[in-house]
């Protein structure tokens, strides 16, 4: 055996999975999935060059999560979500990501400033610019950025778990305009974050998912809620 390849250890199928399963995972944040779009196991595999055997374990997991479904024969798209699972979904948010954007700001420095800048103007210069993919992308850039900072890995795979769920949905907020006025509340949250005051960021924050939701439940023809 060459002696360079001597030391290197297989790679265990756990580990492929994980690898298929996390990527998987960037793809729907990332907004390259919406709601009536659809992909199969074979086209993943071919993307990824691995075997089908990973990519079904990962779509697996991602359904037992609420992620994915199957929508038709061998086709894997969003799943369809009523408004009990919205107003659920909501609710969460508006409780859990307050909690770490609060304790973001207790952790907050200046290159943490400086990076929020730089995704605020981002998701500006995307939504002026009409591009959904690249809006969704950095909206879900800005807020995790913002989630990473509260330092806590159990609350950000909590955050991260719903947002796969919800994620695929905020390419209807695009149609009614709503990406400029999600764009004024994220410059709300930086000045609350700059300026400590965690209650003004807050404040700005359940602004925002409260929008978004009515906004994506009026899409769908289902009647707005209030608080």
């Amino acid at each position: 055996m060459n002696s360079t390849l001597s030391t290197i250890k297989p790679v265990r199928r756990e580990t492929l999975q994980t690898a298929v399963y996390e990527q998987l995972c960037e793809l729907i944040l990332e907004g390259n999935l919406a709601p009536g779009e659809s992909i199969t196991v074979a086209s993943i595999a071919k993307a990824f060059d691995v075997s089908p055997m990973p990519v079904r374990e990962a779509i697996t997991r991602l359904m037992a999560a609420g992620a994915l479904t199957v929508v038709s024969g061998r086709s894997i798209g969003v799943p369809q979500l009523d408004r009990s699972v919205f107003t659920d979904l909501r609710n969460v948010r508006l409780e859990i990501e307050a909690v770490s954007l609060r304790w973001a700001i207790e952790n907050a420095t200046e290159a943490f400033h400086r990076d929020l800048d730089d995704k605020l103007n981002a998701m500006i210069s995307a939504e002026q610019k009409g591009e959904v993919k690249g809006f969704i992308r950095s909206n879900y850039g800005f807020h995790f950025a913002i989630y990473r900072q509260a330092h806590s890995p159990v609350l950000l795979e909590t955050i991260s778990r719903i947002w796969l769920r919800i994620n695929p949905y905020f390419h209807l907020l695009q149609q009614s305009g709503h990406y400029r006025i999600s764009n004024d509340q994220h410059r709300e949250i930086v000045e609350g974050i700059v300026q400590r005051d965690a209650n003004k960021a807050i404040e700005a924050l359940r602004n925002d998912i409260n929008s978004a939701f009515n906004t994506m439940v009026a899409q769908l023809g289902q009647k707005p809620a209030v608080g």
